[in-house]
């Protein structure tokens, strides 16, 4: 009965703390802070891979000209969301969340890159006719992001429970070490 309690304890605390984590973000997209400046940036980099990709596109600001199509980079297309999603569920899942952050930073740094080619392939797809830009957007790269968050977050799991059994391990052995003596 004693191991349902705690286990029951750690999925509040689990739950009560991404909740909490969701207050913030939701915070956040109530202030709306300008990131214009980063959407530019972003949209400046994506021009220029489309480039060298060899299809001729113009970046104006947020806005990246192609002789088929104008894209928006939008707020959402800097990947935040899901990045927010990775910390809140990496700080709701431990008590040590800074033991954990070079896991943290690493996850985050793969979560931008996959947001960098997201947004590069939806636009060089669409361009080059392979994928119409409804169906890349709307439906395979919508949840893209989504999935990694859930399997960076399920790898690391994974990870911490292995190394939770090394470290239950070690201390047997140097118990048993101990009491030899």
């Amino acid at each position: 009965m004693k191991d349902v309690d705690e286990r029951l304890h750690r999925t509040a605390v689990f739950v009560g703390k991404l909740l909490l984590a969701g207050l913030m973000f939701r915070a956040v997209i109530l202030v709306a802070p300008s990131t214009y400046q980063l959407q530019s940036a972003f949209a400046d980099m994506i021009t220029w891979m489309i480039n060298i990709a060899g299809i001729e596109a113009i970046g104006t600001g947020t806005h990246i000209f192609t002789d088929k199509s104008v894209y928006v980079i939008v707020q959402d297309c800097l990947g935040w969301k899901s990045m927010a999603a990775f910390l809140g569920l990496m700080w709701a899942s431990t008590k040590r969340t800074l033991e954990y952050a070079n896991f943290i930073l690493a996850g985050l740094g793969a979560l931008f890159v996959a947001n960098i080619f997201r947004v590069f392939t939806t636009v060089y797809l669409a361009e080059a006719g392979i994928i119409s830009f409804e169906i890349i957007h709307g439906v395979l790269w919508r949840w893209s992001l989504t999935v990694i968050v859930l399997g960076l977050w399920i790898y690391w799991l994974k990870m911490r429970k292995d190394e939770n059994r090394f470290d239950s391990r070690i201390r047997e052995h140097l118990s048993d070490l101990n009491q030899r003596e």
